[in-house]
């Protein structure tokens, strides 16, 4: 199916390029203005950042300087290419785009009609709930608009058939993989509620109302695994979580104890367990024990959590954690209800952020742990960038975008696998 794929978009882009090339050649400007326009405001926001960085002594003078240069030569050259480009003949615009419906999107709508798109991804037809896989059987992540799709499907079939247990699990699972953990937490009550006595699945709850909560696991989601782990003392994945409860209350012995017995469940050569050693090795060390002085846990060990769970396990070396403040002088200028967003960038390399967070001010201060389950574009990950700079913002509107009026703070670079970084909040964006 997939060298169909390709023969026919090959066909489709020869036959398109044939016809629309004796129109488009000179080229259809856009706005010259509009462009120009959303060219300067991006290189804005890369300077108010660059001054934001030098005001936390993130970054020093000098490369401050070069880094202006850097971004005002840019500029120029981006708005030069927009005027350059500014000109030209529209009348084939069209033509071109009748041309366009005609020879590409006309059979692309027929065959979504009357043809069966969803075989030429493996795994659509069986309605796999997390990726479907590729020729070689690999995992692909399923895109936004996949799942979504997925989801109404399910919604509507649990509406006829609300008994249907698998179902629920997928449906919340699907929710999951969308980061819509509250939705999520209700189909897994749902599931729990005809299968109270699947460890695996109350672990799975519980990880999601942590995510709902902030990735904490105090409270319900602790009781939750506590009910799980004396189901079955062997299931992995709650003993995981417990063992990050223990850690994150400074109680690393117990944790030690935990982790130690999830690692001899979890197969042996699983990213999982690769990351759970190095957690591990940390507590040990915090705990002041050896491999062999550790003892069991009241309970015992864990299964591989789903990827993308940043309550899974401790600090690994693909990470950042600390602490986010609000500096007092500025408590007055943010209220309760605004969203705190923290991110992770690379001291040096491309401006995406690496990963991001959001809570709320009426959480201030809280600790944060930034990893490539969090990553805004797969491509651009926490692990692949070192040292980066975390930073957090307080913005009224709820956008990530930085505005006039916001507040933020930035760290010092920090090599990635640190594990206590603080960041104060104590700057007013112009």
């Amino acid at each position: 199916m997939i060298g169909f794929l390709l023969a026919a978009l090959l066909l489709l882009a020869a036959g398109a390029g044939a016809l629309l090339w004796p129109l488009l050649r000179r080229g259809t400007a856009v706005s010259p203005d509009r462009r120009a326009a959303a060219v300067v405001a991006l290189f804005r926001d890369q300077l108010r950042e660059l001054e934001a960085e030098r005001n936390a002594g993130a970054i020093e003078d000098a490369q401050y300087q070069q880094s202006r240069r850097d971004i005002e030569h840019n500029l120029l050259q981006e708005v030069a290419q927009t005027d350059a480009s500014a000109g030209g003949p529209r009348r084939a615009r069209w033509s071109a785009a009748l041309v366009g419906v005609f020879v590409v999107l006309v059979p692309m709508v027929l065959y979504g009609a009357l043809g069966t798109p969803d075989a030429l991804i493996p795994g659509m037809e069986s309605g796999a709930p997390n990726a479907h896989a590729n020729a070689k059987g690999a995992a692909r992540p399923l895109t936004s608009a996949q799942v979504q799709k997925m989801i109404e499907g399910l919604e509507a079939k649990l509406k006829a058939s609300p008994g249907d247990f698998d179902g629920w699990v997928m449906l919340a699972r699907a929710y999951a993989y969308e980061h819509q953990y509250p939705d999520s937490v209700r189909a897994y009550t749902r599931a729990v509620a005809l299968h109270p006595k699947d460890a695996h699945l109350l672990a799975d709850l519980a990880d999601a109302l942590a995510m709902a909560n902030g990735q904490r696991l105090d409270g319900e989601p602790l009781r939750i695994l506590e009910r799980a782990l004396q189901i079955n003392p062997h299931e992995v994945k709650a003993l995981a979580l417990a063992g990050t409860a223990a850690y994150d209350h400074q109680q690393y012995a117990k944790a030690v104890s935990y982790w130690e017995r999830a690692l001899q469940e979890a197969p042996a050569d699983s990213e999982f367990s690769r990351n759970l050693r190095n957690s591990l090795d940390e507590a040990r060390q915090l705990a002041g024990t050896s491999p062999a002085a550790s003892s069991a846990p009241p309970v015992a060990a864990a299964d591989k959590p789903p990827a993308g769970k940043a309550t899974a396990v401790g600090p690994g070396p693909g990470s950042v954690r600390g602490k986010v403040m609000l500096a007092s002088n500025l408590a007055t200028k943010a209220q309760p209800g605004d969203t705190v967003f923290v991110f992770a960038r690379a001291a040096q390399g491309p401006r995406v952020p690496l990963a991001i967070v959001r809570r709320q001010v009426k959480d201030l201060p809280f600790e944060f742990a930034l990893d490539d389950s969090m990553a805004v574009m797969p491509d651009f990950t926490v692990s692949k960038y070192s040292p980066v700079i975390v930073g957090a913002r307080i913005s009224r509107s709820g956008d990530a975008i930085a505005a006039p009026g916001d507040l933020e703070g930035f760290s010092k670079p920090v090599t990635v696998g640190s594990g206590a970084i603080s960041v104060t909040i104590d700057q007013v964006v112009p």
